[in-house]
C-alpha cells in the first residue's frame, strides 16, 4: 500500500491554519487544523476531499482550530450522497439484468479526534446543522496514559493504513484563564508539567452527552431525524439504544442498568426518553429536542493536541526458491505469507520467518502544534521522544506554531536533537502570505486593468519574517510539498505551490477590451455624466458609503467565489457586515492588509445573519473575535448582532471554550414569530445604537426562520438585504424606497424551475423585487458556482440604465458610483467570456 502525506495549506490570511492531507490506496486522513478556508484550498489543489476518512485535529480546540470542518464534512457528505444516488441508479439497472448489486465502496462516516471541549464546540453547531448524509463518529482525547512512562507504547488509535500516537500537552499554568480577559494572569507563577497536569479547578463538562447529540442529530448519516426524543419507560428500551433522562429539569445520558438480564431494575416503569424509531412522530405525543437545550456548562481547556503517526511495518519479501527447498508446497505459500506456519519436508515446520525478509519498518511523521511559550516545555518533556523504538523511522517533523515560536531556543535545541529528521515550519512567522488562491488573485488584477477605483490590487507578502535556523533538514513548509512515505521514503515528490503571476495575469488582457474601458472611464469623466449624476443623486443619503462583496457565491466555496458576505463602510457612521460565511475575514485581511483591517473591525457596528443555512454565518465566531481582539482596551466597545435566538445560544455555547468577547455583544433582533404585519419586525432605536435608527427583519420564503432585513442607519440611508429566498412582496412592501437593495440572484433567468426547487431567486425576478420595492439602486449577488455565466453582466446592465450591478468578490464601489461602475461593465463581461472565468 503506498502512502503519501502532502502539505495543503499553511498559514496565510486565506488559510490561518495548516493541514496536511495524508493519502494512501484506500482511504484519505487530514492531520492540522483545518481552518475556515480549508476546503476552498483543497479544491485549488485539486485534492479529493470525499475519500476522507479520518480527520485529527492538532492544537487547541476552539474555532481557529475548526472553523472549516463543519464546510469540510459537508462537503464529504455531499460527495457522499451523490456516490449513494449513482450506485442506486446502477443497482437499479443491474437488477433489470439479473447481475449481482454492487456494495457502496466510500465509507460513511468520518472519525474526527481532538483534545478537550471537541465534542461541546461540534455540539454547539446543532442548531444551524441537522441531518446530514454522512455520519461523523468523535474522538474527544482525556486521557494520557504516557505522561509520566515511556512503557506503553501502543498506539492510541489505528487502522490497517496507520498508527497514530496521540500526545496532550498542557499549559504550564496551575490555573483556568479569566473566563473574560479583564487581566492577564501573574507573570511571577510558574508550576512544573507535573504539578499542572490534568488538573482543573472546576471540572470540563461530559464529553459523552455532546458527542451524542453530534452523531445522533447533527450528522447521522441519513436526511432525517431532528432532535427529537420521545417517552417510554425502562422496561421498554434495548440494551443498545441511547437513553435520556431529565432531572432537575436538566436532560442527560441515562447510565443505569437496562432490562438485558445483567442487572436488576429498580423501578422498570420510571421514564426515559429515546429517539423514535420512524421518522414521523404522532401530534398528541410529547416531545423533547435536544437542539433546543443548553449543553451542559464548560470551561476552557488548558490542553493542545500533537500527535506521532506511523506507517504499519511491512513483511519481508518472500523468497519461493528457499520455501520450495524446505519442502513447503505451492498451495502453502500464501499461508506463509499470511504469517502462518506450514508443514514442509517430512512434516518439519516451516515458520514465516524462515522464508521472508527483514521487514520493511513504517515511516512516519510527527504534527507538533504548539500554539503558545506556556506550552513548550511539556512538549519537550514528552517521554515518545526518548523511546527509540518509537522514533524510529519517523522522518519529518512538521512544526504549527504560534507567533514568536519559530525561533524560541528550546524548540531549536530540541531540533538539534533529531538531526537526521527533516523539521518543516508551518508557521506565520515562516510561512510568506502569499495569495494562496491563485485564481481569484489573478481575476482582481484582470478587473484592475479594466477598472482600478473599484478593483485594487490584493495585500500579500512573498518573503519571509523570520529567518529559520540554519540546517540542511530544516526547511519552509509550502503548499504542495509532498513526500512518499512508503513504499519508499522520498521527498518532494510533488510540484510546490508558485506564487501566483499577477503581472502575467495583467498583460492577458487584450487590446480590444483595454481600449472598452478607456471609452467607459472618458464617458464616466465627461462633465455632463457627472452633472446629471449628480442631480439624480442629491436626495441619497451617505452617498460616499462604500459596499464591499466579500462572497458572492452560493453553498460552498467555489473558486472564484466565496460563500456569502458584504462589508458596508459608512464614513462617520461606522461598519456593517450582511452575513459573514467561512473566510470573510480572511478576505478583508487580503483586500485591506493588516493595518486597515484593524481600523475596519474597530469601526465596526453590527453583524447581519440573514438564515442559519452554513454558507451565511460559519465565519461569524472568528469575526467576533478579531473584532474584540482589536477592541480589548476599550471596555466600553460593543457589537450588534442582528440574528435569531437559536444563533445566539450558538455563539453562547462556543463562547464557552474560548473568550470571543460575547459579553460585548448586543443582541438587537426581533422575535422569531413575526406576522405578516412587517410593523411587527421592525425595532426602532436611538441614533446613538451602533450608528443605527432602526432595523427591519421580514420573513422570507426560503428555509426556516429567513429574513430579509432592512437597517436605517443615522444618516437616513436605508439599506435593504433579502439574504436567501424567493421572491417576496412582503419584502418589497416592507422596504419600498430603499436607497440600496442587495438581493440574491442564484440563478439565471432559464432556470427558473431549479429557483423554485430551491428556494432562490433568479435574475429576472431579484429585479423584479427591485422594481416593485422602487429601490435606486440595485446590487445582485449569491450566485451559482455552477451556473450563472458572464453574459448575466450584459442583461443586468441593458435593462436597468446604470442602477444595478452584478457583485465580485473584493469589489469597492461607492453608493453614489454605481452609474460610473456599470459603464464598466461591458468590458468585464468581454474579458469573462474570453478568459473563461466566471
Amino acid at each position: 500500500m503506498s502512502t503519501s502525506i502532502e502539505i495543503a495549506s499553511v498559514p496565510t490570511v486565506d488559510t490561518p491554519g495548516t493541514c496536511l492531507f495524508v493519502h494512501n490506496d484506500k482511504r484519505s486522513y487530514v492531520f492540522g487544523r483545518p481552518s475556515e478556508g480549508t476546503q476552498r484550498a483543497f479544491n485549488s489543489r485539486r485534492l479529493g476531499m470525499g475519500g476522507t476518512e479520518q480527520v485529527f485535529l492538532s492544537g487547541s480546540v476552539c474555532w481557529d482550530q475548526i472553523g472549516g470542518l463543519f464546510g469540510y464534512i459537508l462537503t464529504v457528505g455531499g460527495a457522499l450522497e451523490s456516490s449513494r444516488e449513482q450506485m442506486a441508479a446502477v443497482n437499479e439497472e443491474r437488477k433489470t439484468k439479473g447481475r449481482k448489486l454492487l456494495k457502496q465502496g466510500q465509507s460513511e462516516s468520518i472519525g474526527v479526534h481532538g483534545g478537550e471541549n471537541l465534542c461541546h464546540t461540534l455540539a454547539a453547531c446543532r442548531p444551524v446543522i441537522l441531518r446530514q448524509p454522512v455520519s461523523v463518529v468523535t474522538h474527544e482525547h482525556r486521557t494520557d496514559s504516557r505522561h509520566t512512562t515511556s512503557d506503553n507504547m501502543e498506539p492510541d488509535w489505528q487502522d490497517d493504513g496507520l498508527r497514530v500516537w496521540k500526545l496532550p500537552i498542557r499549559r504550564l499554568r496551575s490555573s483556568s484563564p479569566q473566563k473574560r480577559r479583564l487581566s492577564s494572569p501573574d507573570p511571577g507563577h510558574t508550576s512544573s508539567v507535573s504539578e499542572s497536569h490534568f488538573k482543573e479547578l472546576n471540572p470540563l463538562s461530559d464529553p459523552e452527552y455532546a458527542s451524542t447529540i453530534v452523531q445522533e442529530t447533527m450528522f447521522n448519516g441519513q436526511l432525517k431525524g431532528n432532535g427529537l426524543l420521545i417517552p417510554t419507560t425502562l422496561s421498554w428500551i434495548t440494551p443498545t439504544e441511547t437513553v435520556f433522562v431529565r432531572e432537575d429539569g436538566n436532560v442527560k445520558l441515562y447510565k443505569g442498568p437496562r432490562p438485558d438480564g445483567s442487572a436488576e431494575l429498580v423501578n422498570s416503569n420510571q421514564s426515559v426518553w429515546v429517539f423514535p424509531k420512524v421518522d414521523k412522530i404522532g401530534h398528541n405525543v410529547d416531545t423533547l429536542n435536544l437542539t433546543h437545550r443548553p449543553l451542559p456548562p464548560t470551561i476552557y481547556s488548558q490542553s493542545s493536541m500533537c500527535y506521532i503517526v506511523k506507517c504499519h511495518d511491512r513483511r519481508g519479501k518472500f523468497n519461493p526458491v528457499k520455501a520450495k527447498e524446505l519442502g513447503v508446497v505451492v498451495g502453502d505459500f500464501r499461508k506463509l505469507t499470511l504469517g502462518e506456519t506450514v508443514n514442509g519436508k517430512d512434516g518439519v515446520a516451516v515458520t514465516p520467518g524462515m522464508v521472508l525478509g527483514d521487514p520493511q519498518l513504517g515511516n512516519g511523521f510527527v504534527v507538533a502544534d504548539i500554539e503558545s511559550r506556556d506550552f513548550v516545555d511539556s512538549f519537550l518533556e514528552r517521554p515518545e521522544w526518548t523511546n527509540s523504538e518509537l522514533m524510529s523511522n519517523v522522518a519529518t517533523f512538521y512544526w504549527i506554531l504560534g507567533s514568536g515560536l519559530a525561533n524560541d531556543v528550546r524548540i531549536l535545541r530540541f531540533i538539534q536533537e533529531f538531526p537526521k529528521q527533516k523539521h518543516v515550519f508551518c508557521a506565520s512567522d515562516t510561512c510568506p502570505n502569499m495569495i494562496t488562491l491563485a485564481g481569484p488573485g489573478e481575476l482582481q488584477t484582470k478587473l484592475r486593468r479594466i477598472d482600478p477605483e473599484r478593483f485594487t490590487l490584493l495585500k500579500y507578502d512573498n518573503t519571509v519574517k523570520v529567518p529559520l535556523p540554519p540546517g540542511p533538514h530544516v526547511e519552509v513548509g509550502r503548499i504542495g510539498s509532498k513526500a512518499s512515505l512508503m513504499p519508499r521514503l522520498c521527498f518532494d515528490t510533488g510540484p510546490i505551490a508558485p506564487f501566483p503571476d499577477l503581472a502575467g495575469a495583467a498583460k492577458s488582457v487584450s487590446d480590444e477590451i483595454l481600449e472598452m474601458a478607456r471609452k467607459a472611464q472618458a464617458e464616466t469623466s465627461d462633465p455632463e455624466f457627472l452633472r446629471q449624476l449628480e442631480e439624480d443623486e442629491k436626495d441619497i443619503p451617505s452617498r460616499d458609503a462604500e459596499i464591499i462583496p466579500l462572497g458572492t457565491g452560493s453553498s460552498v466555496p467555489g473558486k472564484y467565489r466565496n460563500v456569502s458576505a458584504t462589508l458596508i463602510r459608512v464614513p462617520g457612521i461606522g461598519n456593517y457586515l450582511l452575513d459573514c460565511g467561512e473566510g470573510t475575514l480572511g478576505q478583508i485581511r487580503r483586500l485591506f492588509g493588516e493595518e486597515e483591517t484593524g481600523n475596519i473591525l474597530q469601526d465596526m457596528r453590527c453583524i447581519v445573519i440573514s438564515h442559519l443555512h452554513a454558507d451565511h454565518h460559519l465565519g461569524t465566531p472568528s469575526f467576533i473575535k478579531a473584532w474584540y481582539d482589536h477592541t480589548l482596551q476599550d471596555t466600553n466597545a460593543k457589537l450588534s448582532i442582528s440574528c435569531v435566538a437559536r444563533y445566539r445560544a450558538l455563539l453562547e455555547e462556543v463562547s464557552q471554550v474560548e473568550d470571543i468577547g460575547f459579553h460585548r455583544l448586543h443582541f438587537i433582533s426581533c422575535t422569531e414569530g413575526l406576522a405578516n404585519n412587517v410593523n411587527k419586525g421592525r425595532k426602532q432605536l436611538q441614533e446613538n445604537d451602533f450608528g443605527l435608527r432602526s432595523i427591519t427583519r421580514v420573513p422570507v420564503p426560503h428555509c426556516w426562520l429567513s429574513f430579509g432585513t432592512e437597517i436605517e442607519l443615522s444618516s437616513g440611508l436605508r439599506i435593504a438585504y433579502s439574504g436567501d429566498c424567493r421572491p417576496s412582496e412582503d419584502f418589497a412592501r416592507a422596504c419600498k424606497g430603499a436607497h440600496l437593495l442587495i438581493h440574491e440572484c442564484t440563478f439565471d433567468d432559464d432556470m427558473e424551475s431549479h429557483a423554485r426547487k430551491k428556494k432562490h431567486s433568479t435574475m429576472g425576478e431579484a429585479l423584479g423585487v427591485a422594481r416593485q420595492m422602487e429601490a435606486r439602486r440595485t446590487l445582485l449577488t449569491h450566485f451559482s458556482q455552477r451556473y450563472v455565466k458572464s453574459d448575466s453582466l450584459k442583461r443586468a446592465d441593458a435593462g436597468e440604465a446604470g442602477e444595478v450591478l452584478m457583485a465580485f468578490d473584493q469589489m469597492r464601489v461607492k453608493l453614489g458610483d454605481f452609474k460610473k461602475a456599470a459603464a464598466f461593465q461591458p468590458a468585464i463581461a468581454q474579458m469573462l467570456a474570453e478568459s473563461g472565468d466566471k
